[in-house]
């Protein structure tokens, strides 16, 4: 803040804290127990204050202010105002500066108006019609100097024009002036009758909650039809493979462009609509025009520019968008009239269209990461110069711009991260993605709660806060996988920073983990019937319990798999065993190449493992084991069944070599590690052992599974 106005806020309470000090020793002390009544009623009011659709704020507190002052004195006028600051800081939370600033400038204003009521020959305590003209002299100078005030923060934090925002104020103000104006004469002239002014007194404060909850639907309902127009460009937008986040950016701009030159509410929710559908008719447009990199050719062109056409038709069959249709259809015209479908020109295209233009303009310059001199330069030719001038007199577009882009950007990724080798057009088929969505939005400054601003719960609440105090440090969107302990799900969950507060998103991927997990069962179980088939029963695949139960027999050592002389070791401790039986030197060599294969591959691929031997009768099991990431399951076929095919989990000369050498291969591969278990019949006649009859078992288990 720059310190001449810090300069002007202290003077302001300096001010207003030596009026209130200097009028204090003049309340009656008589009437201070009813002043004190009415300052804390309008305290309370001020707390239910009414959210106008246009954003101003409007309590009837200060209503009270005027009816004190015509019936008790300007010392008791300055009293309410200060008890309705004391009331609200708890409910308003207000900085301790911001607090002092108010209150002084609230005293000011009782202060000045008071002192105007009793030049024009009001008399305090003795209100009467005839003094009608003089209160409402009061009101406009409370109001007139209140504007005056508070234009000075506004106009310097804003860095616009004081004169432009002081007019802007007045305009907001003249139907609060008017409300005031009539519920402070009704209470004044009721106020000689104590039971009658606390009768009016409560159907004010009736009246007020009912306005209220009027309004706060009404913007609630607004709220909604938005964020659902919104969430249906941002699909649009995925599915044309258009920069996320365009319509929203454009709607935004072009809602305060529109505010700014002062619009009736009606034309401003219309402008919005209109500028968040304006892409809608790309839909129909064929792919290959939009994704096209170079010019496009006139026959192209000619199709393009039909989407003017049809998105104005699909808006004009949606209840109550019918003058939106008009601005999204020639949105597209130019001022010069180089634009179409119909080349209108200069102020004969309609303001909404001009207003969506500079907006749509705006957006793609910015989106390209040009200069505001390039949008600026299309002032007179594509855009209206006037509309070009107040989108540059905003300093704040480019960073909600920023923040708008980060949330598209969010869930374009979040899309983009579950189609892995399936085209875009497929994701709206996707069974994966019909259990795919936002379980919960919420928004934290101190409190979680929801767009309507209740208070809610989140899951795994201190987790998340210390999320969003790490978003909020490095002013950045911050991702985190949690687990709830009492439910079991697990959300993904994103934090983005915003103004003064923090966005939360919680994704339920409970079911998608699920969903995955099953697909990689039943991928699996394909896979090892098709290596099960093509070997010829000669390597099965399996898990690993069912490893556990091969090993269960016969065990006779095992060895640690460390370091590369544990290669030599492993093979010494083979041929040791295979010394005791008579077995051609073929075999014998074609099984220490395997043993050699197999435990190299666990120095290759993982820290350490583990060789052990069984061996029941004349069957000789090796079954070796690592702690690796396992071979990936797209990999598994490849690796297993094509001679010679490596890759970074595969094993030199692979199962080719040991499918040729060994009489069966078993084998379990996961995140959590390989076992392989190698089985040869050392006797090489028909007579099978006890184990194998097991082994067989579990081979028509698995193959009939």
């Amino acid at each position: 803040m720059p310190g001449y106005l810090k300069g002007y806020i202290y003077m302001v309470i300096v001010t207003g804290m030596a009026v209130l000090l200097s009028l204090l020793l003049r309340v009656d002390t008589s009437s201070l127990p009813v002043i004190l009544f009415i300052g804390i009623v309008a305290g309370v009011l001020e707390k239910f204050f009414v959210e106008l659709p246009n954003g101003t704020i409007f309590s009837a507190s200060t209503t009270f202010t005027f009816v004190v002052m015509a019936n008790y004195g300007v010392p008791e006028a300055v009293v309410i105002e200060t008890i309705i600051s004391l009331v609200s800081i708890p409910l308003l939370k207000r900085e301790s500066i911001k607090f002092m600033f108010n209150t002084s400038q609230y005293v000011i204003c009782a202060f000045a108006a008071g002192y105007g009521y009793i030049w024009l020959g009001g008399i305090p305590g003795s209100f009467h019609w005839s003094d009608a003209p003089r209160l409402l002299f009061a009101i406009a100078v409370y109001s007139m100097l209140n504007f005056t005030l508070v234009s000075v923060i506004i106009s310097k934090l804003g860095e616009r024009k004081y004169f432009a925002t002081w007019i802007e104020m007045v305009q907001d103000g003249i139907l609060i002036y008017l409300v005031t104006s009539v519920l402070s004469l009704r209470l004044a002239l009721s106020a000689h009758d104590q039971g009658q002014f606390w009768i009016e007194t409560f159907f004010v404060l009736l009246l007020f909650l009912a306005l209220r909850y009027a309004f706060a639907l009404f913007i609630n309902l607004r709220k909604t039809y938005l964020t659902t127009m919104e969430s249906l460009t941002h699909l649009t937008e995925n599915k044309l493979s258009i920069d996320g986040g365009h319509a929203t950016r454009v709607g935004r701009v072009a809602r305060k462009v529109s505010e700014r030159l002062k619009l009736s509410q009606d034309e401003i929710d219309s402008i919005h609509y209109a500028a968040l559908l304006h892409d809608l008719g790309k839909l129909y447009l064929e792919e290959k025009i939009l994704q096209k990199r170079g010019p496009l050719t006139l026959e192209e062109e000619k199709e393009y520019r039909k989407h003017v056409e049809i998105g104005a038709d699909m808006a004009k069959e949606i209840a109550g968008l019918s003058k939106c249709s008009e601005y999204i259809r020639q949105h597209h015209e130019c001022w010069d009239g180089s634009g179409f479908p119909a080349g209108t020109k200069g102020e004969e295209i309609p303001l909404g269209a001009r207003i969506i233009a500079v907006a749509d303009q705006y957006d793609h310059i910015l989106s390209k990461k040009k200069s505001l001199s390039d949008f600026q330069a299309l002032a007179g030719t594509k855009l209206d110069p006037r509309l070009v001038e107040v989108v540059l007199g905003f300093n704040d577009l480019q960073e909600e711009s920023r923040e708008v882009a980060m949330q598209a950007a969010i869930e374009e990724k979040l899309i983009e991260n579950m189609v892995i080798s399936e085209a875009r057009k497929q994701i709206y088929q996707s069974q994966l993605l019909d259990k795919f969505g936002a379980s919960l939005i919420v928004n934290y400054n101190g409190e979680f709660r929801n767009g309507t601003g209740d208070l809610v719960d989140v899951p795994s609440k201190d987790q998340v806060i210390a999320l969003v105090e790490k978003a909020w440090k490095h002013q950045s969107g911050v991702r985190e996988i949690l687990e709830e302990p009492q439910s079991g799900k697990i959300y993904d969950v994103y934090c983005v920073p915003s103004g003064n507060q923090v966005n939360i998103m919680f994704f339920d991927v409970s079911d998608i983990l699920e969903y995955e997990k099953k697909q990689e069962e039943r991928v699996r179980t394909i896979y090892r019937d098709v290596i099960y088939s093509v070997t010829q029963g000669k390597l099965l695949l399996v898990e690993q319990q069912e490893i556990e139960v091969l090993k269960k027999q016969g065990n006779i050592s095992s060895y640690p798999i460390k370091t590369k002389s544990d290669v030599a070791n492993c093979r010494r401790q083979v041929q040791e065993l295979l010394d005791s039986h008579s077995i051609s030197s073929k075999t014998r060599y074609n099984i220490l190449l395997a043993v050699s294969e197999v435990v190299t591959n666990v120095l290759k691929h993982a820290t350490e493992g583990q060789m052990s031997l069984y061996l029941v009768g004349n069957f000789l099991r090796i079954a070796v084991s690592d702690n690796g990431s396992g071979i990936d399951l797209s990999d598994l076929p490849r690796t297993t069944l094509m001679a010679g095919y490596s890759t970074k989990r595969s094993a030199g000369l692979g199962f080719s070599l040991l499918l040729k050498v060994m009489d069966r291969i078993v084998l379990s591969t996961g995140s959590q590690g390989t076992s392989i278990v190698l089985e040869i019949d050392l006797a090489g006649s028909a007579e099978e052992p006890v184990s194998k009859k097991t082994v067989d078992h579990h081979e028509e288990k698995i193959c009939h599974a």
